[in-house]
């Protein structure tokens, strides 16, 4: 299909150029108006370039479409009647000896000028001002011409209702009156503007081929894969129906404002915001960014020493750096905590009080140096436990998985969640106080005296206050006896007559 549309557009191309004036199509035939100055045989000779022939006129209908032609043109006009005899003609025959240039006498219309025969050749010509067939020299050269062509596959009209415009390829323009629109015709359908070809019957909607009358495009057809497209020249955008171009309004898709920059209009945005690439859209600056000149620059966090220790500016962000020995906590990455990959490494001591030192986690001071503890004494993991600088690392048997990091519980337990055979746990960091260890030894042995002193000195109170309580009781004890013995003898005064003391009483009396 895509080969037939080329060839016949090259045939159509081939006539290019051609100064036509006008013409009309009915009944499969095709009827052009060329102005342009030829004799008789060289206007024949342009109409069988293009597949045709000078006009036939053999029917009053045929005569109509003539005098529609006729309509405004200037001067006279060859049409195909030619006499060619080599005797005189016979005026009382219809076409008096004529014959149309196409080898046939059959006409069911004459409309001549004048009756008389003529004994030499002669050809037909018509004008504006007179209808009437004019006999005239071959070799006259006129103003114009009529050519007639074939119109098979002819498209019926692109809308009944809506307002059309045709380019055929015969090169004449027409309206919607046109009722058998040829092939290759370009329509374009009002008010979309969209385009559309004639092809074997039936309209194919552009972009088309681009090689046949470019698509259809306005300004440029490309080829994108197996389909095309249409695009414009700067300056211009394409219109909905994706083939007209129109000129753009350079403020019309302006998100915020239009400003004037020399002699051009550009878009503009709104303090706080920036120019999105498409130079129409306004967008805010990503975080990290500020709104500067218009554009948004990067913002230096590091100017607000976020950073415990070293910090280091990146596009839209920062980060931040420990010093050698350290590394970046885990809770809060802006901070910066000791590190040590030995087993043994030095403490970080103050400068002014060498029994002042800190170290990392999962070790203890020994003599100003941190040495590693190892928390695999502590039992931490079920199975196997491997000691390493600052941490340990759990595994467990085959057959286990690791659970909750210290744990081993067998794969068929459910809802281990895993079929692994053998898992390994290295915490990042575990040790057995909160806060590094940071007392020296002569610290140590003055707390342990502190505590032997307050336990002695304890011991020495409770002796002191368990001597004065025991004294208290026996003086309670020797008080009573006083007071039974001065009470006897009032008793013994008041009673002697009926009563004796018991042998106790007298006993201790003696």
């Amino acid at each position: 299909m895509r080969d037939i549309i080329i060839a016949l557009a090259l045939v159509v191309l081939r006539v290019s150029g051609e100064n036509i004036s006008d013409g009309f199509c009915v009944d499969g035939k095709c009827f052009v108006f060329h102005v342009d100055r030829a004799s008789f045989d060289a206007a024949q000779l342009v109409c069988q370039e293009k597949g045709g022939h000078l006009m036939t006129v053999r029917t009053e209908k045929a005569a109509d479409v003539l005098g529609g032609l006729l309509n405004g043109a200037p001067g006279d006009l060859w049409f195909g009647l030619k006499y060619a005899g080599k005797q005189c003609s016979n005026s009382t025959e219809g076409l008096k000896g004529y014959r149309w240039v196409t080898e046939d006498n059959k006409t069911q219309y004459i409309n001549w000028k004048s009756n008389v025969s003529v004994c030499s050749p002669l050809c037909v010509s018509v004008s504006q001002k007179d209808f009437k067939w004019t006999e005239r020299a071959c070799n006259d050269t006129i103003e114009g011409y009529l050519c007639e062509y074939d119109n098979p596959g002819y498209c019926p009209p692109l809308s009944s209702d809506a307002p059309v415009s045709y380019q055929t390829n015969f090169g004449f323009t027409a309206n919607e009156k046109l009722k058998e629109i040829p092939q290759l015709t370009n329509g374009t359908l009002q008010p979309l503007r969209t385009r559309h070809i004639c092809f074997e019957g039936e309209w194919l909607q552009a972009p088309w081929s681009c090689e046949v009358f470019g698509g259809g495009c306005d300004y440029k057809c490309i080829q994108k894969g197996k389909s095309n497209a249409c695009i414009c020249q700067p300056g211009f955008e394409l219109d909905t129906n994706g083939v007209t171009c129109n000129k753009q309004d350079p403020c019309a898709e302006c998100e915020h404002k239009c400003t004037r920059a020399g002699d051009a209009l550009v878009c503009a945005c709104r303090p706080g915001f920036q120019l999105g690439a498409d130079g129409k859209s306004c967008e805010k600056c990503k975080p990290g960014f500020h709104i500067e000149g218009g554009i948004c620059v990067d913002e230096d966090e590091c100017n607000s020493a976020p950073c415990e220790h070293d910090c280091i500016n990146t596009e839209g962000g920062y980060h931040c750096v420990c010093f050698q020995g350290y590394i970046q906590s885990m809770e809060d990455m802006h901070k910066c905590e000791m590190h040590c990959e030995e087993y043994t490494c030095p403490g970080d001591c103050d400068p002014n009080n060498n029994a002042q030192c800190n170290c990392p986690n999962g070790f203890v001071l020994e003599e100003q140096s941190c040495v590693d503890i190892d928390e695999c004494d502590s039992d931490y993991c079920d199975h196997s436990c491997l000691n390493t600088p600052g941490s340990f690392r759990c595994s467990c048997n085959e057959g286990y998985v690791l659970i909750d990091n210290t744990k081993c519980i067998g794969e068929d337990f459910e809802g281990s969640g895993s079929s692994t055979p053998f898992d390994v746990f290295t915490p990042t960091s575990r040790s057995p106080t909160d806060k590094p260890v940071s007392i020296s030894p002569g610290s140590l042995l003055g707390i342990m005296v502190c505590i032997v002193f307050c336990i002695l000195l304890l011991v020495c109170l409770a002796h002191c206050i368990m001597t004065r309580i025991s004294k208290k009781h026996h003086n309670d004890v020797d008080k009573g006896h006083n007071e039974i013995f001065n009470f006897e003898p009032v008793i013994t005064d008041k009673h002697c007559a009926q009563q004796t003391l018991p042998d106790t009483y007298i006993e201790r009396e003696t």
